[in-house]
């Protein structure tokens, strides 16, 4: 089996800065890991964003501040 996954460029209009201003900016959104079940029937592709650690939006699915635990 053969598998091809590319990165996509593109603009994010959702971004946080680290002093919480919004703004539009350029993203690369790249496949991180391609997963398979032991029977091969079903794909896993774990998606990242190049911008993930800098991004403070904690609604968006990509960046680090969503995965903080929330008190």
């Amino acid at each position: 089996m053969e598998i091809k996954v590319e990165a996509s460029p593109g603009v994010c209009n959702q971004f946080i800065d680290q002093r919480g201003k919004k703004g539009e900016v350029t993203v690369i959104i790249s496949p991180l890991k391609v997963e398979a079940n032991e029977e091969g029937t079903r794909l896993s592709i774990t998606m990242g964003c190049n911008l993930w650690r800098s991004c403070q939006n904690e609604d968006c699915y990509y960046s680090l501040a969503s995965r903080k635990i929330k008190k």
